[in-house]
């Protein structure tokens, strides 16, 4: 009986390496927050422990509402402002803000199966970019700390892109595919909020979505697939199913 399973995983296994060489794809393009790191639940770990002090309970909804988008959560630091009595601005929320989610960070590993996602990518020779509305003094040393780096062919991030075409817009996605001489077709982007899977999929780009805590609560239908987490597919799985003919 025993034998009989092995066989059976065994040729599963086969099956999914065979069907995927006769696929196109040649290239994975990855959101950073949320998506690889669930930095994202860490901000509102942090905007909690900022608002408790006066009482005041910050809603995953309102907060999974603004996941994704590159203007900044305007009505929280006048929230703020107005139950602290503080006239802090929003370079001084921040810093108290950011304090307390990166040390919520620095103890936190990457989500389930991303790792397994990257050494398969990488054990078939697909191409591995970052596309993100995040800076790079934001996302490289969390990269570092995790062994992570030396996956990614290139990154693409807020340094490259206007605030304005920032995610939902799909300019993060376009050169994103422009640096690794794919088309869109030959790649798969993986996301976890609606900006970022509409970036996606305006660039014409096949897309997973793979929510979190936060943004579980949003619509991210637009996707080709949904995922609450890397490890209900397989990278090979997923392939499959995108490149079903």
């Amino acid at each position: 009986m025993e034998e009989n399973i092995d066989n059976s995983c065994t040729a599963t296994m086969e099956l999914e390496r065979e069907e995927f060489i006769v696929g196109d794809v040649q290239a994975l393009i990855f959101d950073f927050d949320g998506l690889l790191v669930d930095t994202e639940t860490c901000m509102f770990r942090a905007w909690e422990a900022l608002m408790k002090p006066y009482g005041v309970e910050v809603s995953q909804i309102k907060i999974a509402g603004l996941v994704g988008n590159a203007m900044p959560a305007t009505y929280l630091y006048q929230q703020y402002r107005q139950v602290s009595g503080e006239t802090l601005t929003k370079d001084e929320i921040d810093k108290l803000l950011y304090t307390k989610a990166y040390r919520l960070v620095e103890s936190m590993s990457e989500r389930d199966s991303v790792r397994e996602y990257l050494d398969f990518a990488k054990s078939k020779a697909l191409k591995v970019a970052l596309a993100t509305s995040s800076s790079s003094e934001h996302y490289l040393p969390i990269l570092t700390r995790l062994n992570l780096v030396h996956y990614f062919d290139c990154f693409v991030g807020a340094e490259e892109i206007a605030l304005t075409r920032r995610k939902p817009q799909p300019d993060v996605y376009l050169a994103a595919l422009k640096k690794l001489g794919v088309s869109a077709h030959q790649a798969i982007a993986f996301e976890d909020s609606p900006p970022g899977v509409k970036a996606a999929r305006t660039a014409g780009i096949p897309t997973v979505a793979v929510t979190n805590l936060l943004t579980r609560h949003l619509d991210v239908s637009l996707a080709n697939v949904v995922l609450s987490s890397m490890n209900e597919q397989s990278l090979p799985q997923l392939i499959n199913k995108l490149t079903e003919k």
